[in-house]
C-alpha cells in the first residue's frame, strides 16, 4: 500500500503549508447574486464541482424542485433550513439559487443528472428567485422595506403598484396578486433574517406580519417556494432575538428539514472536494479499503463495538468512501464538534481538517512516513 500522500494531491495551499481562512467556507448569497464572490461560487459550473449533494441536499433540492414543477406530493411551499455538518444553510440557498436560475440547462453541471434521478426530476424549471440577506440588506429609494425589494425583485417598477409606498406588510391577498403577474415560478430565498431584525428593531413587528401573510399566500399560490434560514449562533443573539427566532420559528417553521449529514462517508466526500485536487488512482484506494477491512474483520471481537456490526464488505465500503482519511479518524470529531454549541461546524472543521492535511502532508514527504490513511495519529496536537 502506498502511503496516501504520495496518491492524492491537497490542494495548493495546503500543499505549500499555507493555512486557509475559515471565510474562505462562508457562501455570501448576496454576492453570489452580484457576481462579486469567488468564481468557485458565482461561476455554476465551478460550483457544482465543488458541490456535493449529500442526502439532506438531495432531499431538499427535490422538495423545492417538484413544487416549482407543480407538483404537490411530497413538496412544501415553505421550508426552514436546520445547520449542522456538511452543505450549510446558505450553501443549500445558493444552490437552489444556480439550479433555478439555469432552469433545464443546469442538467449539464457535475451531480445535477444524479440528483434528478434520486428525486424523480423529470426537469429543472426556470424560476423567478427573489433574496433577501438580512445581514446586507438596507434600505434605499424605492425598496424602503424588505417586501418592497422583493417585489421589485420579481417584477420590476411593477411591483410597487401592488405595494405602493406603505411601510405597513403587504396582506395575503396583494401577496398572491403578484405572485401571479410573476407569470413564472418563484422561489424566494431568506437568509441571516435575525441579523435584520436586529440591526432595524422598528421594523420588526411590520416584518413578522410579513412572513405570517407571505407563507399564507405561499401556500395557496401554484408553483412557489419560500425557503428560510433563521437560526444564529447563540453567541450573536440578545433575548429579544431569540423571542423573535422563537416567532418566526414558529411561523415558517412548519416544516423544518435537517441539513445533517449523518455519515462519515458524507462528511468525507465534502472534505474530499473541498481540501483536495485529486483523490488519486481508484485501485490504490480499493487495495487500502480491502486490506484494512481484512484486518478489522478479522479483530471485530477486539475492536470498538461500532465495527462489530457489519460485514466485511460493509467495512471496506465504509474504508473506501472515507479514503483518504480512516473513518475513525472523522467520527470521533464528529461526536465531539457536535457537544460544542458555538462551534460553526462547516467552515470551521474544513479549515481545522486543512491544517491537519497540510501538516501530514508535508510530515510524511519530510519524514518519509509510511500510513496508507490519515490516522487519529497523524494530528498535529503539539500546534496549538
Amino acid at each position: 500500500m502506498d502511503p496516501w500522500y504520495k496518491v492524492v494531491t491537497p490542494r495548493e495551499e495546503l500543499r505549500l503549508g499555507r493555512s486557509l481562512d475559515p471565510s474562505e467556507f462562508a457562501v455570501h448569497l448576496e454576492q453570489v447574486v452580484a457576481g462579486t464572490a469567488p468564481k468557485d461560487y458565482v461561476e455554476p459550473e465551478k460550483f457544482f464541482a465543488r458541490n456535493y449533494f449529500s442526502k439532506a441536499l438531495i432531499d431538499h433540492c427535490g422538495m423545492v424542485l417538484r413544487r416549482l414543477n407543480g407538483e404537490t406530493a411530497n413538496t412544501a411551499p415553505v421550508l426552514s433550513l436546520i445547520t449542522q455538518f456538511g452543505g450549510g444553510k446558505t450553501h443549500t440557498l445558493t444552490t437552489l439559487y444556480h439550479l433555478a436560475n439555469n432552469g433545464p440547462a443546469a442538467k449539464g453541471f457535475a451531480g445535477v443528472a444524479d440528483m434528478m434521478k434520486e428525486t424523480g426530476l423529470t426537469e429543472i424549471p426556470f424560476a423567478k428567485v427573489a433574496y433577501f440577506v438580512g445581514n446586507a440588506w438596507d434600505p434605499r429609494p424605492g425598496c424602503e422595506t424588505p417586501w418592497l425589494d422583493i417585489a421589485h425583485q420579481l417584477i420590476g417598477e411593477k411591483g410597487w403598484e401592488y405595494y405602493g409606498t406603505s411601510r405597513n406588510a403587504p396582506g395575503t391577498k396583494m401577496i398572491g396578486e403578484l405572485l401571479k403577474a410573476v407569470g413564472k415560478p418563484v422561489l424566494i430565498l431568506f437568509d441571516e433574517t435575525l441579523n435584520y431584525l436586529g440591526r432595524h428593531p422598528e421594523q420588526a413587528n411590520q416584518f413578522h406580519s410579513f412572513m405570517q401573510n407571505l407563507t399564507v399566500a405561499l401556500t395557496s399560490a401554484e408553483r412557489a417556494v419560500g425557503l428560510f434560514s433563521l437560526p444564529a449562533s447563540p453567541t450573536e443573539m440578545t433575548e429579544e432575538l431569540r423571542e423573535w427566532q422563537d416567532k418566526l420559528t414558529k411561523v415558517v417553521g412548519r416544516v423544518g428539514k435537517d441539513l445533517v449529514a449523518n455519515d462519515a462517508s458524507e462528511v468525507s466526500e465534502i472534505i474530499r472536494r473541498r481540501l483536495f485536487e485529486d483523490i488519486g488512482r481508484d485501485s490504490m484506494r480499493r487495495s487500502v479499503s480491502r486490506q484494512y477491512a481484512s484486518w478489522v474483520y478479522e479483530r471485530r471481537d477486539r475492536l470498538p463495538a461500532e465495527w462489530a456490526q457489519f460485514s466485511e464488505e460493509q467495512i471496506r465500503a465504509q474504508f473506501e468512501a472515507c479514503y483518504p482519511f480512516h473513518p475513525s479518524t472523522l467520527t470521533v470529531f464528529q461526536r465531539k464538534w457536535q457537544a460544542l454549541a458555538q462551534f460553526q461546524q462547516t467552515r470551521t472543521t474544513l479549515a481545522m481538517l486543512g491544517m491537519w492535511i497540510s501538516s501530514a502532508y508535508r510530515e510524511g514527504y519530510g519524514k518519509a512516513r509510511r500510513e496508507p490513511l490519515i490516522t487519529l495519529g497523524s494530528a498535529p496536537l503539539w500546534d496549538r
